[in-house]
């Protein structure tokens, strides 16, 4: 309502009634039902010999019915002004209200009509543009004054006896009623009990105070080309319910209006809105909550020949018990659940039994977690010109951010925490992120990087809510995984010590401490391994190893104040037995046989004895096999160091000698087995020698 120096603006058409009391009725009586703080209250002038008070009742600028009895002892016009059907002229209609207890004789009544022009963004002015119309009778006046072409506020006094009436009214003339144009912002949502609201706006300019009537259409996509429209009419709201709606089709609907004035001046149809009802709608489908909350989701099932009573709950992939969850109607279910921890957001689905398992439509809802705390850990690379960082929330809707600044942590968390005040510290970046082939996010590298500057890390949800995860700051040069040391070597030393030394990585350029670790080699994938303490040297010995057996060594490092993280293990070593001469003899055995009759061949194992080594000068790497048939051919072969050794004898005689070898050579004193058959005397005999130098007694 517009204020203006003349009172209170109000809108055509205006209905309210005109009373006069005559004195002393005027104070006796219907002065004391009014309240003088109302526009109806107001009093006009009067002169010392009290005429009659005169004030317009209850004026207003609805059509609200006249009052049915007059004030006691008082004279009342009913009075109504409005617009023309051509919307060129205002009209006031006053008429005088007879009662069977008014014995009263009305006066002389003179209504005046004033325009005024109203420009806009202006005040309304009196001196400008003015024009006014008298009219005068007793029990029926009608007077009109015509309309300008612009905007016209019209003010109304009557005059009743020369008593004017108060207080002055002041009436806008509104914009022409005509068609008006199509509702507009449809939209529609669904309550937590399942039902369908289509909602809309009235359109702009709308030049009416008085509420419209709208009439809501709607039709399957599939149905366009012959239309079977439903309808439902709606007066004065801007919603409706639509009932019997089925979920996997497309409607279309529409909306027109028009005035209650203009019953039969449709305005056109709305642009068409456009309803999808899936299987499955969640309420709300996504809510964001900080850990701790109470989280309620509602799950309305539109195929109605689902029965929510048979829900059951996912979280995460995760069944959750019934007694969290409950059925609000035949199609809804309501579960409430708390957020997970160390997560940027939850995954809620209501399913349905389908047999042993679940049937899931492919909607769902999301819980957004505010500020969750997500481990995120960071290994800078040996060269220092990337860092790449992990966490423990394997989820793909995710963005790894990050931002750099050239300060020391502290001091970065500080300025943060006064961001609001100087800005933002550093720039932010998005990193780049390497997929695992389930698609879920496995890392995040940064590179290039500076490493002495200080990174805030921080992961966000890819929605418009802006779900973050609790910032960490990380340093790179105090999270370095370095190369691992190269060039390693072993040496056998004469006392029996095995020495190791090795080469540092090139960076990075401070302490490193290192850690060994040997085994011995035995073919296995995993070795029994022994780890020796750290240290700062870059070389190490392996006390008390047996010379004579090859070993497995590997060595890592670190920052020597352990900051960052263990390199890998080095390449492996295989250590080589320390030989400074070739062996003395051979290995003792003994021997089995096992005849054949079948095949006229006899089966020959030798079973080797485990000879010592005197001095730790040599070492024995294998064993070699030497044959020698009838026919003169030799053959050797090599064996390995072994426990056991078998051969097929065919020949008549069958000559056999085992020696011992390592780098250095062969051994010369070797048992020789000779082998002989008798066919005449049915038997086998054994010849068996040692060539070379006698062996002495031990």
């Amino acid at each position: 309502m517009q204020e203006t120096p003349h009172g209170d603006v109000l809108e055509l058409p205006w209905q309210t009634e005109l009373c006069c009391a005559s004195p002393p009725a005027q104070h006796h009586h219907w002065g004391e039902g009014v309240d003088e703080g109302s526009a109806g209250s107001r009093r006009a002038p009067s002169d010392p010999g009290h005429p009659p008070q005169c004030l317009f009742r209850n004026s207003t600028s609805t059509l609200i019915p006249p009052q049915e009895t007059n004030p006691s002892g008082a004279t009342c016009w009913d009075i109504l002004c409005r617009v023309d059907e051509t919307w060129e002229n205002v009209i006031c209609d006053l008429k005088h209200r007879a009662t069977s207890s008014d014995t009263s004789t009305p006066g002389l009544v003179t209504i005046c009509l004033q325009r005024l022009v109203s420009q806009p963004d202006r005040e309304v002015n009196t001196t400008h543009g003015t024009d006014s119309m008298d009219c005068v009778g007793k029990d029926s006046i009608t007077c009109s004054i015509v309309i300008l072409a612009v905007s016209s506020i019209v003010v109304v006094t009557a005059n009743v006896s020369n008593t004017t009436a108060g207080p002055l009214i002041v009436l806008i003339v509104p914009p022409r009623l005509g068609k008006p144009s199509p509702p507009v912002n449809l939209t529609h949502t669904q309550t937590a009990d399942g039902e369908l609201v289509l909602s809309w706006s009235k359109p702009l300019p709308h030049a009416s105070p008085v509420p419209l009537s709208y009439e809501v259409r709607y039709i399957t996509s599939h149905n366009t080309s012959n239309p079977n429209w439903k309808h439902v009419e709606v007066t004065g709201d801007q919603w409706v319910s639509l009932t019997g709606l089925r979920s996997g089709l497309h409607y279309i609907v529409q909306i027109h209006s028009h005035h209650p004035a203009l019953p039969h001046l449709w305005s056109d149809w709305s642009q068409p809105h456009h309803i999808y009802l899936e299987d499955v709608t969640y309420l709300p489908e996504r809510v964001a909550a900080s850990l701790g909350d109470s989280v309620t989701v509602h799950c309305v099932f539109n195929d109605r020949r689902v029965n929510a009573s048979t829900a059951v709950w996912f979280l995460n992939l995760d069944r959750l018990p019934q007694s969290q969850y409950t059925a609000v109607n035949d199609r809804v279910s309501k579960i409430t659940v708390q957020p997970s921890e160390q997560k940027l957001y939850d995954i809620l689905r209501c399913c349905q039994p389908s047999g042993e398992k679940y049937s899931c439509n492919y909607r769902y809802a999301t819980i957004y977690i505010k500020d969750p705390v997500i481990d995120i850990s960071c290994v800078t690379n040996g060269d220092l010109d990337s860092m790449t960082c992990r966490w423990n929330n394997i989820q793909t809707k995710i963005n790894f951010l990050s931002r750099v600044a050239d300060l020391s942590c502290d001091v970065m968390e500080e300025a943060e925490a006064e961001e609001e005040v100087g800005g933002a510290v550093g720039v932010v970046r998005e990193a780049v992120c390497v997929s695992s082939r389930s698609r879920e996010v496995k890392s995040c590298t940064l590179q290039p990087i500076r490493v002495t500057s200080c990174y805030k890390l921080w992961m966000e949800a890819k929605t418009d809510n802006g779900t973050r995860s609790h910032p960490v700051y990380i340093t790179p040069m105090d999270h370095v995984k370095p190369h691992p040391p190269s060039g390693l070597e072993a040496v056998s030393m004469p006392s029996g010590v095995l020495r190791l030394a090795w080469v540092p990585p090139e960076l990075p350029l401070y302490d490193m401490q290192y850690q060994v670790r040997y085994a011995l080699s035995t073919g296995r994938a995993h070795p029994f391994w022994q780890v020796l303490a750290s240290q700062a040297e870059s070389w190490a010995e392996v006390p008390d190893p047996d010379v004579c057996r090859v070993y497995n060594v590997q060595v890592r490092c670190m920052h020597i104040n352990r900051s960052g993280t263990w390199s890998d293990w080095s390449h492996t070593l295989y250590t080589t037995p320390h030989n400074s001469r070739a062996p003395d003899q051979g290995p003792d055995f003994w021997r089995v046989f096992q005849e054949d009759p079948a095949s006229n061949q006899t089966n020959v194992t030798l079973l080797f004895k485990h000879f010592p080594i005197v001095e730790p000068t040599y070492c024995v790497e294998g064993l070699v096999v030497q044959h020698q048939a009838s026919g003169g051919i030799v053959t050797e072969e090599r064996i390995g160091l072994v426990s056991s050794y078998r051969f097929e004898w065919r020949e008549e005689v069958h000559s056999v000698t085992v020696k011992a070898q390592n780098s250095q050579g062969y051994s010369t004193r070797n048992i020789n087995m000779t082998l002989e058959r008798h066919p005449k005397r049915k038997g086998m005999y054994l010849n068996r020698t040692m060539n070379g130098p006698k062996i002495k007694s031990c």
